[in-house]
């Protein structure tokens, strides 16, 4: 049976079905290469989790929680939770659906839910760098969308009609758009493709909602602000330089020279970076105090290096440059973007090796070899961590996008934790007892809905299970099953960070529960 749930997240519209997981594509649920295991891909999914912004026209404000240093106290509660029940017997699905449509409303914001301007396609994995910085851009602005998400190796019919140059991020301006900055409205529904063009169209049409994402000329609108135009080059010079470094390497026609005079322009394009971000007024961001359009286009790649470069070239770009490190600081506390369109670490490190496997020129190449090694093994190791993170979820926002996510799209990630044949992630092994890892998992969101699911995941009682003909205990294979999940649940495809932080945490915690009960 196949279940479609529509639930209302804080006065945001989540839809969710489960579909078969496809060679090579991300279609629902599961990745078939590499990572992740709890995408929704519906006809119209959901605006975003996080906060709008206060001067937006249609805005409203709602507290999410972040990331604790290590030591800080957890706080997470929800405002609604489940009855009290056996745990040895957890809810049924549909009581965990009815449980968390009740919790979900009771969390809605009193203020009427705003009507979304736009619509935003992107690719359904979250890995397309120019899909980002739309997406951040959207969330900086506090401009109520709707999102669909389209198969890069499916492209449907429709959209490549509807854009010319099929590719993505494109969005979809519904209409009711206002001219210049007053407040009269005009109907003009108009589809903007190209990430800096959607950024543009975003500052012209919605210049009340946000900051301005792109600083122009005073003199000439259609011309970038010198002060912007020159970190653009540099951004540009930089992209450049690094690509031609990395991709220098797995051309066997370029000199050992010619790639360390190219591994040098691309360290002083890092060097120049630092030094822009020293003398940026005010910090920390790219132009200074406030987030602009830079920080957005910047981010994606620097991203991507930040965790990857040290598996595949053994580059860390942060060594020697404390500006670039208090950039991303910046970055990882601004909630646009850490708490829903940031990648993590894990998520990054365990993609590297089908990154690797698919695109480094074959696994007969001792240094893609090598690549591969080392992201299994780290993302291994990361594993063993899950239980010990700390997050900090006041209002249960967090706890909620984890568990809405999970009952949504049960039947998906029950079948791919105990999937035989894995197409992707064939290092992280499997159950085979699918009943056990059901239960397991109705029981874990059972404890995502409570009021505090760290602590219910330490302390409640435990479910009960029962051993099989084999000898192999059905506690085995359901504790096999919860880290299965922890370690496939790829960010940001799947949900943000901060949720997939806790939602890891908790797997991993009654996973070390029941391996440790006798």
């Amino acid at each position: 049976m196949k279940m479609r749930v529509i639930v209302r997240v804080l006065g945001l519209v989540v839809a969710s079905q489960t579909l078969l997981l496809q060679p090579f594509a991300v279609t629902g649920f599961g990745v078939a290469v590499g990572g992740g295991v709890i995408a929704s891909s519906s006809s119209s999914s959901s605006s975003y989790f996080g906060r709008r912004s206060s001067n937006s026209r249609s805005s409203k404000s709602f507290t999410i929680g972040a990331v604790a240093s290590a030591g800080e106290t957890i706080e997470c509660s929800s405002a609604s939770s489940l009855p009290v029940v056996s745990h040895d017997v957890p809810p049924s699905w549909d009581e965990l659906s009815n449980a968390l449509a009740k919790a979900l409303a009771d969390n809605k914001n009193e203020q009427e839910e705003p009507t979304a301007l736009l619509t935003l396609f992107r690719d359904t994995n979250a890995w397309c760098p120019f899909c980002e910085r739309v997406w951040v851009a959207l969330r900086v602005k506090g401009i109520p969308y709707k999102e669909q998400l389209v198969s890069l190796q499916n492209k449907p019919e429709w959209y490549k009609a509807m854009v010319p140059t099929t590719l993505v991020p494109a969005v979809l301006f519904h209409g009711d758009l206002y001219n210049n900055n007053s407040d009269e409205k005009r109907n003009e529904r108009k589809i903007v493709w190209e990430s800096l063009d959607v950024m543009k169209a975003l500052d012209k049409e919605f210049p009340n909602h946000g900051p301005q994402l792109l600083i122009m000329d005073d003199d000439n609108n259609d011309e970038y602000s010198p002060a912007f135009k020159q970190a653009m080059e540099l951004a540009d010079s930089m992209n450049s330089a690094g690509f031609a470094f990395i991709y220098s390497s797995r051309n066997e026609t370029i000199s050992d020279a010619e790639q360390e005079t190219s591994k040098q322009n691309f360290v002083q394009e890092l060097d120049n970076l630092d030094e822009a971000l020293a003398n940026a007024v005010g910090g920390p961001f790219r132009l200074g105090k406030d987030f602009t359009g830079l920080d957005a286009i910047i981010v994606p790649t620097l991203e991507r290096w930040r965790y990857q470069l040290p598996i595949t070239i053994g580059m860390d770009i942060l060594e020697n440059r404390p500006h670039l490190q208090a950039w991303f600081d910046a970055m990882d506390s601004f909630s646009p973007y850490s708490d829903r369109v940031a990648g993590d670490a894990y998520s990054w490190t365990a993609t590297q090796a089908m990154f690797s496997r698919y695109f480094g020129g074959g696994e007969d190449k001792p240094e893609v070899a090598k690549a591969i090694e080392l992201s299994e093994t780290l993302s291994q190791q990361m594993t063993s961590s899950f239980a010990d993170a700390v997050v900090v979820d006041v209002d249960g926002t967090f706890a909620l996008e984890a568990a809405s996510k999970l009952i949504s799209n049960y039947e998906a990630v029950v079948n791919d934790c105990t999937n035989a044949e894995p197409k992707s992630q064939k290092d992280v092994q499997r159950g085979t007892d699918s009943k056990a890892a059901d239960l397991v998992l109705r029981y874990v969101a059972s404890i995502l809905l409570s009021p505090n699911p760290s602590q219910e995941a330490a302390e409640a009682p435990l479910v009960v299970l029962d051993s099989d003909s084999s000898g192999t205990t059905a506690t085995q294979d359901a504790a096999l099953a919860a880290r299965t999940v922890a370690a496939r649940l790829c960010v940001p495809r799947d949900m943000g960070a901060p949720a997939a932080k806790l939602f890891r945490k908790v797997l991993a915690t009654v996973a070390n529960r029941l391996e440790n009960s006798k």
